[in-house]
């Protein structure tokens, strides 16, 4: 990454409010220091930081799948084979979900996001309209593959209060559609037309990143890509795909460059994750919704997080045990000793 790119990161990650963590993080992956990570010296300082943060235990975000449906047949996704129940939450049920959750813990941020395209549930600018009302101080963030985001949503959305909308775009013209199986015209001229409009309003949020998940179709698209929609947004991000758990075969386009000691995973205590039905299931990754700890329609969340299915996973983890499920086929190992700075 050249020194402009850099400084635009820089930037973005300022206003986003990470900028130390995120600073920790990149000097210990991309500088010389990157040889300090799981030295003796390295690990006892990590574990002490592991066992500091998980008592405390204060969870920042939600993550609540409004919608499963997708209109996208991405490649590196595994959407196409995922037999849960398709559908989209309603308006009810989404309220009582944040509702228990920010209430009763200390949530900072509500991600809407999970395995669908959200701006196909037809009821989220409403949805977005009330934690705006009823929670002001939390920020929202949104992921969306840019598809549905038509004019007329967007002039609502920057009527509404929205900290971060990542758009996952994946490629340039050449190889857009085969990736993504969407319209790149129509992509582009909706991500064209939000930054007009955030721009003729002079609004400094939400911030916009757009995405690449590095794989063999767009590997010699990066350098172009990042060079098209440098201008057009606050941050430009690419990288290494999930292969969810082992479910999903990727065509990397490389070896994954960080390979290091395991550590336990920080979502069990930072994020509470909620699939389409209400389930407080084990992370993002668990697209299946496996691994389900108690419904937040029916149970309360101080009910969930103290059982002993939730203590006890926390606690396997704690012991370097990730025989769970998921846990035992996850890739997020790969980066897993650097998780804990963020």
């Amino acid at each position: 990454m050249n020194l402009k790119y850099l400084f635009k990161e820089y930037k973005y990650y300022k206003k986003l409010g990470g900028l130390k963590n995120i600073f920790v993080k990149f000097i210990f992956s991309k500088t010389p220091l990157k040889k300090v990570v799981n030295s003796s010296f390295y690990n006892k300082y990590y574990s002490n930081m592991i066992n500091k943060k998980s008592k405390k235990s204060n969870t920042k975000f939600l993550q609540i799948e409004n919608t499963n449906l997708c209109n996208a047949t991405c490649v590196m996704c595994p959407h196409v084979s995922m037999k849960r129940k398709k559908t989209t939450m309603s308006f009810e049920d989404f309220k009582k979900i944040t509702k228990n959750v920010i209430d009763h813990e200390k949530i900072k941020v509500v991600i809407i996001t999970g395995f669908g395209e959200p701006f196909l549930d037809k009821t989220i600018v409403d949805k977005i309209k009330w934690l705006n009302q009823n929670y002001p101080d939390i920020k929202i963030d949104i992921y969306t593959n840019v598809s549905m985001l038509t004019p007329k949503i967007t002039d609502k959305l920057l009527e509404l209060k929205i900290h971060k909308i990542n758009f996952s775009v994946n490629g340039t013209e050449k190889v857009y559609n085969k990736i993504m199986g969407l319209d790149y015209e129509k992509t582009k001229e909706h991500i064209n037309y939000f930054y007009e409009q955030k721009k003729k309003l002079n609004k400094k949020f939400p911030l916009t990143n757009i995405s690449l998940m590095i794989i063999k179709d767009n590997e010699a698209e990066i350098k172009k890509f990042i060079n098209f929609w440098n201008n057009k947004s606050d941050s430009i991000m690419v990288y290494i795909p999930s292969d969810w758990a082992g479910k999903k075969k990727i065509d990397y386009v490389s070896e994954i460059p960080f390979k290091k000691k395991r550590w336990p995973c920080p979502a069990l205590w930072q994020f509470i994750t909620v699939d389409v039905e209400g389930n407080l299931i084990m992370c993002c990754r668990d697209y299946e919704s496996i691994i389900k700890f108690g419904n937040l329609l029916k149970n309360n969340i101080k009910e969930i997080k103290n059982s002993n299915k939730f203590k006890d996973l926390q606690q396997k983890h704690l012991d370097f045990n990730f025989s769970t499920p998921v846990c035992s086929t996850c890739d997020n190992a790969y980066d897993s000793s650097l998780n804990w700075f963020n």
